[in-house]
């Protein structure tokens, strides 16, 4: 499970998209516990065990936190 912080949270917990990268088939990730401040993604192959992947976020919200 890989933990992402932002560099600035938000108002309220904003929509997360993922890109991943070197995805095998049958591989897949799921986006938990997003907050203001952040959010975990963990990737998971065909049989469920867990596999390090590169990816992405796009994070879009509103407002900043003060």
């Amino acid at each position: 499970t890989y933990s992402v912080t932002f560099a600035n949270g938000f108002y309220q917990p904003p929509s997360v998209g993922i890109t991943s990268y070197n995805m095998a088939t049958g591989d897949y990730f799921s986006i938990s516990s997003v907050t203001a401040t952040g959010f975990q993604v963990a990737f998971s192959n065909s049989a469920g065990t867990a596999v390090s992947r590169q990816f992405t976020y796009n994070a879009v919200g509103y407002g900043k936190a003060s």
